[in-house]
């Protein structure tokens, strides 16, 4: 027991001598400074709770990506039925980076189902919105019913948003690592005052963060850059199927490359653990 527990120290220790000279090989020029960690998510599950130091990165804002899922509440609420048990939101919000909540509104797990119901969880939103309980008010909302080019039927999504209170946010993605007149597509359909998250497609394996920064600074400089944020994801392909958590050192790769940028990290509880954002954390004190 004793071997394993030095093995493990041994190990940490390890990895913090390599991030401190990833800091010296991917320290960035003085008129630029890595990108800016300002928020983080949660795709609620009952194998998870939020619960991290993702403040040690500078997060102040916590976006739980379902307020309610597959019919049922993951927040207090008077009559729509509720998962068991649910988070302890009075502790949740007590923490630094859930000084800000963009609360996630009605959706489903399947996307497929979701996009089928698109209307409906529009509906259920509205319901929501009016019966949550929360202590803390909300400062936007996000819908989360994502979309990317291959859904046909994506007009729907955008008169479902028209519907909504504001602020008000929904994601994107691409299974194309350039895809081709992206921005066209996406200005086909986004309704005004509706904010964007486009997720960076590093974690599913799509592309990698420079071709990501290509299309997120070809978004913002149609759409705006307050306007357009990129996410983060924080997990990779493993072996055998699935995703695992990503590296510390593959994150920082990640937020070297975003330089001066404000973003997401998708998401907390399930890959960015305490450890890691210490490894992190230190490698943003040595730059900045």
């Amino acid at each position: 027991m004793i071997r394993k527990k030095t093995i493990k120290i041994s190990l940490y220790v390890s990895i913090m001598i390599s991030v401190l000279l990833l800091g010296t090989v991917w320290a960035t020029p003085g008129t630029v400074s890595p990108a800016q960690v300002v928020g983080v998510f949660w795709q609620p599950t009952l194998q998870t709770r939020p619960s991290g130091n993702w403040d040690l990165l500078g997060v102040r804002t916590f976006v739980p990506q379902f307020g309610v899922v597959d019919g049922k509440s993951w927040v207090p609420t008077q009559n729509i039925p509720q998962w068991n048990p649910l988070p302890d939101w009075k502790k949740v919000q007590q923490n630094a980076w859930a000084k800000h909540l963009i609360l996630g509104l009605s959706g489903e797990y399947d996307e497929k189902q979701a996009r089928a119901n698109v209307a409906r969880h529009g509906e259920m939103s509205l319901q929501f919105i009016q019966e949550q309980q929360l202590t803390q008010k909300p400062t936007a909302y996000y819908f989360p019913v994502e979309a990317d080019p291959s859904w046909l039927g994506v007009g729907l999504l955008g008169q479902t948003l028209k519907t909504l209170p504001k602020p008000l946010w929904v994601s994107i993605y691409s299974a194309k690592a350039e895809p081709a007149a992206y921005d066209l597509w996406l200005g086909s359909w986004l309704p005004e005052q509706t904010q964007v998250f486009f997720q960076d497609g590093v974690g599913t394996g799509v592309r990698t963060p420079v071709q990501a920064k290509k299309i997120l600074e070809n978004l913002q400089h149609k759409f705006g850059k307050e306007r357009i944020v990129l996410v983060v994801e924080a997990f990779r392909p493993k072996r055998g199927g699935g995703f695992r958590a990503a590296y510390p050192w593959e994150i920082i790769q990640q937020l070297n490359t975003y330089q001066n940028q404000k973003v997401y990290i998708f998401d907390g509880p399930h890959y960015l653990s305490r450890p890691s954002v210490y490894m992190i954390a230190l490698w943003q004190k040595m730059n900045t």
